[in-house]
């Protein structure tokens, strides 16, 4: 029988975990991954739900992972807006989507990023509790993994799932793929910086967000319509699911050869005038840069670019 104890339990005997990132990271199966330890290895009940909507790579997208002792009542299955731990994939994702709300007092944050964690408490505005800092998407290059790997590792660690567990799971659903993946897993842990928050009145606790009612068939519009003034996704700004710089665009050199608009993850970042290429809308793109990978070399060069800079970016914290 297992030891195991939940490191948090609110009112309902619950831990709730919320992973934060865009479409494309593996947010998603990570966290069934350590749904599927908790439940067959840890003797854990609980609640899984993933956002999904757009699946276009650089959507923004939230998982919750609520963990609970086997026998205890589970009442519901949708998502948690009151997380003991917040795992975020994409540092630029904190402020944009306001994900300070609704985090309890001495909450647990993970983030992928190159700041120190007196940095991220400040951008959380985190009102109590310990920041996780590690450079994941250096290590998934390094080791040959992918990003999920070392923020899943780290968030098993918080939750205090036993490490032979997790690496045996991570064995059974990658067999080709276990060397990578177990290095990124032990990386993850090695490399993070941690720092306990004392709740010093620097940040007050701040409220989760509205929940809008979903339409139903007692609140529907007439004949079944959608009140586009409140679901509709026009006039939203994309932008900040961007984790590189938007390709540069140089007028001269295009062909208006349309290969960018095949690729495009959305189409409306590529901005057409009269059957020729103008710009990029960055209301739109998301700088995935499948675009500067199709665009042909031409006598004055090529049309999109990658503005970022060569090489490997490091983390001194």
């Amino acid at each position: 029988m297992s030891t195991y104890q939940l490191p948090y339990q609110d009112r309902r005997g619950f831990t709730n975990c919320l992973l934060s990132a865009i479409g494309g990271d593996g947010a998603n199966m990570a966290a069934k991954l350590l749904f599927k330890i908790a439940a067959e290895e840890l003797n854990l009940d609980g609640a899984y739900d993933a956002k999904y909507g757009s699946e276009k790579k650089g959507t923004p997208t939230d998982v919750s992972l609520r963990l609970c002792n086997f026998g205890t009542p589970v009442r519901e299955s949708g998502p948690t807006n009151r997380p003991h731990i917040l795992c975020v994939f994409r540092e630029n994702l904190i402020r944009t989507l306001g994900l300070n709300r609704g985090l309890q007092e001495h909450a647990t944050v993970i983030v992928n990023t190159c700041k120190s964690p007196e940095e991220i408490r400040d951008a959380l505005h985190l009102h109590s509790g310990t920041v996780h800092v590690l450079d994941a998407g250096k290590i998934a290059l390094e080791t040959h993994s992918r990003l999920n790997m070392p923020m899943m590792a780290m968030l098993a660690h918080v939750l205090g799932f036993p490490e032979a567990a997790v690496i045996k799971k991570i064995t059974e659903t990658w067999p080709r793929a276990v060397e990578p993946n177990v290095a990124a897993y032990k990386a993850a842990v090695d490399q993070s910086v941690s720092k306990s928050f004392a709740a010093d009145g620097k940040y007050q606790l701040a409220e989760p967000a509205e929940v809008r009612s979903a339409i139903g068939y007692d609140n529907m519009l007439d004949g079944g319509a959608v009140d586009t003034l409140t679901q509709s996704t026009v006039g939203r700004n994309n932008a900040y699911a961007r984790s590189n710089p938007a390709p540069a665009f140089n007028r001269e050199a295009c062909i208006d050869c349309a290969k960018c608009m095949t690729v495009c993850a959305d189409p409306g970042a590529i901005v057409w005038e009269n059957g020729k290429m103008v710009g990029i809308d960055l209301a739109y793109c998301k700088a995935c840069l499948r675009c500067v990978a199709v665009c042909p070399e031409t006598k004055k060069g090529k049309a999109l670019t990658d503005p970022a800079k060569e090489g490997v970016v490091t983390c001194s914290f």
